[in-house]
């Protein structure tokens, strides 16, 4: 257990991150109880291997406090672990960047008019600031579901929105050499449509299963995110204690029906314009991008292919 534990700490050591006992609990690959990890952590703190810390709101955090064997990261190279100091600091200054991302007044304003048109039924956080996790530059990443065949509708919705509200981060080469201009802006990445709920088979990974799990539903219509935590069980499987832990905090925007086109023959019509459209643009910069007629998946960076994690 205590190995379980300590992989557990070093996944989130990767992304400079202090896991609470909550967080290893969730995310441990073994199911046990909380009364069995307490005792693992206390002996990984007598034995040095890991450090105690308190972040601003006086909660308990825990991290690597020797480099261990065989923990690769990025590329391959070894994870150097901060002292705990200079990491607990780290952690604080990102957490009060995430709370200024999310309170600034054009971002709030994007997620609430974008909650009423009715082919968006989930928009929800992820990345860092799914986690409170963001630097001042890092930009917003967004989780949008829509409404069975609205996909490309709802993501010119999305887009045009953010484009309105000067927010949307574009794909220009020239973001690459001025990384600041990503700060506050929505990367609008992963795009669902409600039918079709669930992570294809190759993507199923303990990256994959984490960025589910942590994802903050900040708009959720109809129970779409219990669907979607339903439709994705796996993830119960790869972290079996999770099932037992999950809280759904969900903010459940209401939503103006009378904003649902009256035609639904002008929907259907709409959607496929904006769906050739859309796809005539993406496929002239076409990289590594997955494209369904249900699913988007735009991740140029993919961290999931930089994480290497070898056995203890």
């Amino acid at each position: 257990m205590e190995k379980e534990v300590l992989k557990t700490i070093r996944y989130f050591s990767f992304f400079d991150y202090p896991p609470n006992f909550e967080e290893i609990y969730t995310f441990l690959g073994k199911k046990t109880t909380k009364k069995k990890i307490e005792e693992v952590l206390k002996n990984l703190e007598r034995q040095k291997k890991i450090k105690k810390l308190k972040n601003l709101n006086n909660v308990t955090r825990y991290t690597l406090s020797v480099i261990l064997k065989n923990t690769v990261g990025e590329y391959g190279k070894k994870l150097k672990i901060k002292n705990e100091k200079i990491k607990i600091e780290k952690y604080n200054e990102r957490y009060f960047f995430s709370q200024k991302k999310l309170e600034n007044w054009r971002f709030r304003a994007y997620v609430k008019i974008l909650s009423f048109f009715p082919q968006i039924k989930l928009i929800g956080l992820s990345g860092s600031l799914a986690m409170m996790n963001a630097d001042n530059d890092d930009d917003i990443d967004l989780f949008i579901i829509t409404a069975k065949n609205r996909l490309f509708t709802g993501r010119f919705l999305a887009i045009i929105l953010a484009k309105i509200l000067s927010i949307h981060r574009s794909y220009n080469k020239r973001y690459t050499l001025h990384v600041a201009r990503y700060t506050n802006t929505v990367c609008l990445n992963l795009f669902f449509d409600e039918s079709d709920l669930v992570v294809p088979k190759f993507k199923r990974s303990e990256y994959v299963a984490h960025e589910v799990l942590q994802m903050k539903p900040i708009v959720n219509k109809d129970n779409i995110y219990e669907r979607f935590l339903k439709a994705n069980s796996w993830i119960f499987k790869i972290f079996p204690n999770a099932q037992t832990v999950l809280k759904l905090k969900i903010e459940n925007l209401k939503f103006n029906e009378n904003f649902k086109l009256k035609i639904k023959n002008f929907g259907d019509w709409l959607e496929n314009l904006l769906k050739k459209l859309q796809l005539y643009m993406i496929n002239k910069h076409h990289t590594t991008e997955i494209i369904t007629d249900t699913q988007l998946w735009f991740h140029p960076d993919d961290f999931e292919k930089k994480i290497k994690f070898n056995s203890l």
